[in-house]
């Protein structure tokens, strides 16, 4: 048992983008008398040369009474409305498909789907076209229009999330967090040392100085200083699925007025490249295997790409895979502290956040004093989160591309049983919410029906005929309602419903 009434001070490793959003969920979730202490060697760079989030990036800025104007001003982030993949299934020109952020309320759901979505599906016409936003990221729509419209509440049917430079939004919640009272130690942790009867750790060795903790954050990125130097938790590789293992990140420069709308994920000869638009750049980075490409000849193919040279960062190496605990005794770790898969999708820092957020959720509603059963049911739900999170992204490589060795291997690439699984179920029917009851960390999830329609569709994993039985299973007031709503879709296609 943990008594979170009691504790006096916690300690937060790590100065990163996880470790400040650990420091301002502890301020919220804990009592005021707490202390909360940063501790963090500020000659140690932070991972990331631009990057995104998902959903729950703008509800983690609410929870934590971050106000969204001042965050874009501040870090000089740009707004997300989703993904564009280039190149993923032919490797040709013509070659594209989008994953946006819809805002689906204005539509039934019933049965766990959305009928809206399964006629689109039905004409062949992709499930993402629901949103105005791929109109809107088309015609290179301002930074300015798209703030007016959440701002003044003005109609649309899409949510975003954004990018950004992680350093600049690590200063931005130091300056947040300082203002909060919460302490920061420039330093290195030499030595930790733990309790001889319980093993929870007590004090941490900083500066020649002992300090004491109660609770302890692992926010230490690739380094895992305690989840894994310390406790040793099992690591959980899902290399034999999730293939890549390299990145090289690199900056670009605008050649549109504004800003993209999108992350760009353009499929490569042995990867992929990611475009992370900012405000005064793009943040870059090709992502492959080195089994079968080499990091100088893929910063070759990506200067013939581009046509121009580019300077490469550095080369950064990773296992995608999580630690089966990570929380353990008096230590929790988060994001990539906790495990990391790869760079698609931006699961990095949205899983992060569901972290933080859980955590918040158990401590609010155990009034908290939490025992050692909640601990291992947030262990197991974050596997859960992990595990729907290999499947999504495996989900991305599962197409027919094979034009190259790295694209003929994709189809050798193991599955998941419940992959499998599913690619069956869509057989028969388009994705339900019951069938993603698996991957939820606390009833949340990065990844709902649309998400996987929308890629599953694009990859012809869902095909056309399927939705016809859950079509004609609709009432006829139903149909008039869909009839009126698919209607005004095309039209703003400018094309004539089938």
């Amino acid at each position: 048992m943990i008594n979170f009434n009691e504790i006096k001070r916690v300690c937060i490793v790590g100065a990163g983008t996880a470790g400040w959003f650990s420091a301002l969920q502890m301020r919220k979730s804990l009592k005021e008398n707490v202390e909360i202490c940063v501790i963090a060697t500020p000659d140690i760079p932070t991972i990331g040369v631009g990057e995104g989030g998902v959903l729950n990036f703008m509800s983690s800025l609410i929870r934590l009474e971050i106000p969204f104007l001042e965050f874009m001003q501040e870090t000089g982030a740009v707004h997300k409305l989703g993904f564009v993949y280039e190149g993923w299934r032919t490797g040709k020109p013509d070659d594209m498909y989008y994953h946006m952020f819809p805002y689906l309320n204005k539509h039934e759901k019933t049965k766990g789907y959305y009928p809206i979505l399964s006629v689109l599906a039905n004409h062949n016409v992709p499930v993402s076209n629901i949103v105005d936003s791929i109109k809107l990221r088309e015609e290179n729509t301002s930074q300015q229009n798209i703030t007016d419209m959440f701002v003044n509440m003005k109609d649309h049917n899409f949510l975003s999330s954004f990018h950004f430079d992680t350093y600049k939004v690590a200063q931005y919640l130091k300056k947040i967090a300082l203002n909060r009272n919460i302490k920061y130690i420039e330093g290195k942790v030499d030595q930790i040392f733990v309790n001889a009867q319980g093993g929870d750790i007590e004090f941490l060795e900083v500066n020649n100085q002992k300090i004491k903790t109660d609770f302890v954050i692992d926010a230490s990125g690739f380094s895992r200083i305690f989840i894994s130097k310390h406790f040793n938790s099992e690591w959980v590789s899902l290399s034999d699925k999730l293939v890549m293992n390299t990145a090289i990140p690199f900056h670009l420069q605008h050649s549109l007025k504004n800003p993209e709308l999108v992350t760009r994920s353009t499929a490569m000869s042995s990867g992929w490249v990611w475009q992370i638009p900012l405000q005064e750049r793009i943040g870059a980075g090709y992502v492959f295997n080195d089994s079968f490409i080499s990091p100088e000849k893929a910063v070759d193919e990506v200067e013939r790409w581009l046509g121009y040279h580019i300077d490469p960062i550095k080369i950064i190496k990773f296992e995608a895979g999580y630690y089966e605990n990570i929380w353990i005794k008096n230590v929790l770790a988060v994001g990539l502290a906790s495990g990391f898969v790869e760079p698609l999708e931006a699961t990095s820092i949205g899983q992060m956040l569901l972290q933080l957020e859980v955590f918040d959720q158990i401590i609010l509603n155990s009034a908290g004093i939490v025992s050692r059963d909640l601990v291992k049911f947030y262990n197991q739900q974050n596997q859960n989160s992990w595990q729907g999170i290999a499947d999504f992204i495996r989900m991305h490589y599962d197409t027919q591309r094979a034009d190259t060795e790295f694209w003929k291997s994709t189809v050798n690439m193991p599955m998941s049983e419940k992959y499998k699984e599913l690619k069956e179920i869509w057989k028969y029917r388009t994705p339900r919410d019951y069938d993603f009851i698996e991957y939820q960390m606390d009833l949340m999830h990065h990844f709902g029906t649309y998400s996987w329609l929308a890629i599953a569709q694009a990859l012809g994993h869902i095909k056309a005929e399927v939705t016809v039985p859950e079509l004609m299973d609709l009432t006829s007031q139903q149909r008039q309602k869909l009839a009126k709503e698919i209607n005004d879709i095309y039209q703003r296609l400018g094309l004539q419903p089938s």
